[in-house]
């Protein structure tokens, strides 16, 4: 366009009184056809939401999301000995595609502080819920088009519910909340447009009630969460069957084992093993069948060690996008030469 323009030399003052040249003319008539078929947002990047053009005009609960189990638990080669959900930071889980976050929160010593901590905080101690939450408003900052959801895992008897309202005032991230209990959930597009990326699930009515602001949206009546975790793959269910305003579908899927810890015996200790498996074709299979026998979409799957085996492509595929090597090459039916015994009919 702009050389078109250079060639024409384009200017708001007319520069020819006379008759225009035969190039003058052709360059016109091309750059009038270019104008013609241009859209008319073309000087204007297209949108992308949650890093999908796509996903833009779909509402928030037509979308399925990767959610992490107990996000901030983290076990690596730092901390080898400790029994952990998480390999990866939630600074990294969010630029991976994680776009849901389970915070366990529990009342620190202080009474102004609620720390992080699963199964409790002699076991991993993920540090303080402000702390984790300024992480996350830093990621968002630099990150507009992505919508975020956060679970607050505790009740009032865990965490004081003013301070838990305490850290995402001082935090900073309220100011991307979602307020008030949507009744129709707005698309992705609309969140991004009006600065509302953040989505924040409460299981405590308490702390629900002590934001009078409405950006805790409690559980009861929206989100609908299925039995689990299993201590074996081949339990996974799709129940409870019965549901009546829940619009938000959340399936548990990673596997706890029962072992001892600091001389402690807990029966919800993470299981980081066979997860090729778990987070492979069982990730997918628990989530078609749970969607086939759901009257709602399903939106989070709730997992452990997220980047182990493969838990992004199942999802693409749910959200009916392109996925990795997705050619039609690798959906062409399979031929083999037929035994020259067998009737032709």
């Amino acid at each position: 366009m702009t050389a078109l323009m250079h060639l024409v030399n384009f200017t708001p003052a007319v520069r020819h009184a006379g008759p225009l040249s035969k190039t003058m003319f052709y360059a016109l008539v091309v750059l009038s056809v270019v104008l013609l078929y241009l859209p008319a947002n073309a000087s204007a990047d297209s949108q992308v939401c949650n890093q999908h053009s796509e996903l833009c005009s779909r509402a928030y609960n037509d979308v399925t999301f990767i959610s992490t189990h107990a996000s901030f638990a983290l076990t690596n080669a730092t901390r080898p000995s400790v029994p952990g959900t998480q390999y990866k930071s939630i600074t990294q889980q969010l630029n991976d595609g994680v776009r849901g976050l389970h915070l366990n929160i529990v009342q620190g010593t202080k009474a102004t502080d609620v720390w992080l901590c699963y199964p409790d905080c002699n076991v991993n101690n993920g540090g303080t819920l402000q702390d984790t939450l300024s992480t996350v408003k830093s990621w968002m900052d630099s990150n507009k088009n992505d919508v975020v959801t956060i679970f607050l895992e505790g009740n009032a008897t865990t965490a004081s519910p003013s301070a838990v309202l305490s850290a995402f005032t001082q935090s900073g991230i309220d100011k991307y909340a979602l307020t008030g209990k949507p009744t129709t959930w707005p698309t992705l597009g609309s969140m991004i447009d009006d600065g509302t990326t953040l989505v924040v699930f409460a299981e405590s009515t308490a702390i629900v009630n002590a934001n009078t602001k409405g950006y805790f949206i409690p559980y009861g009546g929206i989100v609908l969460q299925l039995d689990g975790p299993f201590n074996y793959g081949n339990e996974w269910t799709c129940g409870p069957w019965t549901r009546s305003t829940e619009t938000i579908l959340l399936i548990p899927h990673y596997i706890v084992q029962t072992a001892t810890y600091g001389g402690t015996t807990y029966n919800n200790l993470p299981y980081p093993f066979n997860l090729d498996t778990t987070n492979g074709y069982q990730y997918e299979a628990h989530a078609i069948t749970c969607r086939s026998g759901q009257s709602i979409w399903v939106n989070f799957m709730k997992v452990d060690f997220y980047d182990q085996g493969d838990v992004m492509t199942p999802t693409l595929k749910l959200n009916s996008l392109p996925y990795t090597n997705d050619e039609a090459s690798n959906f062409y039916p399979e031929f083999f030469e037929a035994d020259s015994d067998l009737p032709v009919f």
